[in-house]
């Protein structure tokens, strides 16, 4: 059996797995950590009579997502790793076109349509 060539994908499957298993735990342990705070005390507001304020979103781990990215890069082909930065380059040229176009549509004299004449009305 040791003459059976390997799967290539078998890896790339195998980070991938692992890296939801990963996304997974962070998601149940963040779930664990907002159940967990909300039960502290939920029934008595802040200094006994203000409101309750919502609380700003906790971000989950940034290293564990940069970490789950740095694999899944790590695992595709170097060709295909060139042609989704090509297809990302022309994604944000195309952006920059039309941001530029809207941009020269706004500037133009008239470019709005549908806008009202405005007409200076002198106060003496």
């Amino acid at each position: 059996m040791a003459d059976t060539p390997t799967d290539p994908l078998a890896a790339v499957r195998e980070h991938l797995d692992e890296a939801h298993a990963a996304a997974d735990r962070l998601v149940r342990e963040a779930q664990q950590q907002a159940d967990a705070a909300s039960s502290v005390r939920a029934d008595v507001p802040p200094h006994g009579w203000e409101p309750r304020r919502a609380s700003p979103p906790s971000l989950p781990d940034l290293h564990a997502l940069a970490a789950l990215l740095d694999s899944v890069r790590a695992s595709i082909p170097p060709e295909l790793s060139r042609q989704l930065l090509e297809a990302l380059r022309d994604l944000l040229l195309a952006l920059r076109a039309l941001i530029d176009w809207y941009l020269e549509r706004l500037s133009e004299p008239g470019g709005r349509e549908g806008a009202p004449d405005v007409e200076d009305i002198p106060l003496d």
